[in-house]
């Protein structure tokens, strides 16, 4: 609720409740991406109560007839924060099983172009075997008169009615998904559907705001990790940073709570820029140049050096540098683990319990982080089959 709130209106909440049709709003930047938002009509489709289900991820849809290559489908989109349409097997509360057309899109905040939310629209979908036997089906809902003229009237026309004694499917649905059929004009609805929800987040958001697309200016574009990524990142509690040497300058584009904490930095003046604004005065110029040579030459390497907090007060750090590879063997990041100690002179090295094991730790769970997500130079290699 509390991610509800913080981005959205009051008024968006009374406006999506005139929505007749089944959509969640689910939040990628909480663990397990969870919904936190879910419609009437979701509601009456699944037979759930919003207690019931706000704060859980949309798995419990899922059942023993479900096409786990599907599931998998809709994961990657997630991870690649990228919109999707595939027709699932779900399954009702009472554990009946139900064929719909899910229709997934991403919603970027203006200021940085993280994805805030997910909206997914459910169109109940009937299977080729049940078609005869159902002489209701899908039918089209046209917006009363006394719906309020602000809202989109298009929200409503062209989208499958939610009705409980139309939607549940009977208990021997056909569960065999060459028999699931999909017309384009149900691929129309749901796309229409999701667009109707989007004009209204973008329409009633707070602050900066939402978009449907992501920004290209500021902090936007390739100067965003996705929200997997990041939710992966904050696990790993120790002081780093993620920095793209793709992009001019080599910006950071992550940078721990345990780095903020060390520097006296915010995020928001540490993100996009390079990490060479923690040099000072008595920095050590051959260390610099040793960690420029590694970067080009994309290899490791470990150096001490002084640095400096925001507040000018200066502090040895022991810097470990890795790349960060692709599946595809490729660059994708390099990773700069911190850690502060007493002087120049203090060993860390060598020994099984050194902080420098502890960062190398550090890195490989990063690395781990980065290799199990798809996107632009991290997509995972699929073997033909």
């Amino acid at each position: 609720m509390a991610s509800f709130k913080a981005t959205y209106k009051d008024i968006l909440r009374e406006a999506l409740q005139r929505a007749d049709f089944s959509f969640v709003l689910t939040d990628p930047r909480i663990e397990d991406n969870p919904i936190v938002y879910a419609s009437d009509g979701f509601l009456e489709m699944t037979g759930y109560t919003a207690e019931e289900i706000l704060g859980r991820n949309c798995r419990f849809l899922q059942g023993p007839a479900t096409n786990r290559h599907t599931i998998i489908e809709i994961r990657d989109a997630i991870r690649e924060e990228r919109a999707c349409q595939v027709s699932i097997l779900n399954y009702t509360k009472q554990g009946k099983p139900f064929w719909n057309l899910f229709h997934m899109a991403p919603v970027y905040s203006k200021e940085d172009g993280r994805v805030v939310h997910f909206v997914g629209v459910q169109t109940p979908l009937i299977s080729k075997s049940d078609h005869d036997s159902l002489s209701l089906g899908m039918q089209c809902f046209c917006a009363p008169a006394s719906v309020n003229a602000s809202f989109p009237t298009n929200l409503h026309s062209n989208v499958a009615h939610v009705d409980p004694c139309k939607h549940s499917a009977p208990v021997d649905v056909d569960v065999d998904e060459d028999n699931c059929e999909v017309k384009d004009a149900d691929k129309g609805k749901a796309k229409s559907s999701v667009n109707c929800v989007l004009s209204e987040l973008v329409s009633k958001c707070k602050g900066v705001g939402v978009t449907e697309t992501r920004c290209s200016t500021g902090l936007g574009g390739e100067r965003v990790i996705c929200s997997s990524l990041m939710l992966s990142l904050t696990k790993v509690q120790q002081s780093f940073v993620l920095a793209n040497p793709h992009l001019p300058d080599s910006p950071i584009v992550h940078a721990s709570e345990m780095f903020l904490r060390l520097t006296g930095y915010s995020h928001e003046e540490v993100v996009g820029r390079n990490c060479r604004f923690l040099q000072g005065p008595d920095t050590d110029r051959k260390a610099v140049q040793l960690i420029a040579e590694s970067l080009r030459a994309e290899k490791s390497c470990t150096v001490k050096l002084l640095n400096y907090r925001k507040d000018k007060t200066p502090f040895w750090n022991l810097l470990h540098i890795a790349p960060i590879r692709s599946s595809s063997g490729k660059v994708a990041f390099f990773a700069g683990v911190q850690l502060e100690v007493a002087s120049v002179e203090e060993p860390c090295l060598g020994s099984e319990t050194s902080p420098h094991i502890k960062q190398l730790g550090a890195v490989g769970a990063v690395r781990v982080a980065v290799r199990s997500l798809q996107g632009e130079g991290l997509r995972r290699v699929h073997k033909s089959e």
